[in-house]
């Protein structure tokens, strides 16, 4: 898909603020509210944008601990990859999960009440999927900076 100046404004307008009405976004980036509105369809149903939700604070919702936790696989088939994948979709604590390259094969973010959480997550979850080799979690301390965005500097027309 083609993005014009007009597209990359509304993508970076929508990513601040995704609940903003049409008509003000329209003002924003200097067009009519209908040609705004069918642009957003536009990116919307060409998947540059895959969804709208409410972002919420961790701490503020009972959820006081944060880990990341580095996955080995014992091999790597296709088969022994799905089934890793099927079962992490599964564990609501698990909220991001990318397949890396270096020594683990998947980094996981994970959250959890408290420690005692994490351990039951860690231990009695993860651990038991099958084909799990090795785990090495790490307990967030703090958190530097923390976004949804994805960078659009490299479309700026």
């Amino acid at each position: 898909m083609e993005l014009d100046r007009f597209d990359v404004r509304l993508l970076s307008e929508l990513q601040r603020e995704g609940r903003l009405a049409v008509v003000e976004l329209a003002e924003t980036i200097g067009l009519s509210a209908t040609p705004c509105a069918r642009r957003i369809k536009a990116l919307e149903t060409g998947g540059l944008i895959e969804g709208y939700q409410a972002i919420l604070n961790p701490g503020r919702i009972g959820l006081a601990v944060q880990a990341i936790v580095q996955v080995k696989l014992t091999e790597h088939t296709d088969e022994t990859v799905a089934c890793f994948e099927r079962e992490i979709a599964l564990l609501e604590e698990v909220t991001n999960c990318f397949a890396i390259t270096g020594t683990y094969d998947f980094i996981l973010q994970v959250y959890a009440r408290d420690l005692e959480s994490l351990s039951t997550v860690v231990l009695k979850k993860l651990l038991r999927i099958p084909n799990v080799r090795d785990l090495q979690s790490s307990v967030v301390l703090a958190t530097v900076k923390r976004s949804t965005r994805v960078p659009l500097g490299h479309l700026q027309i």
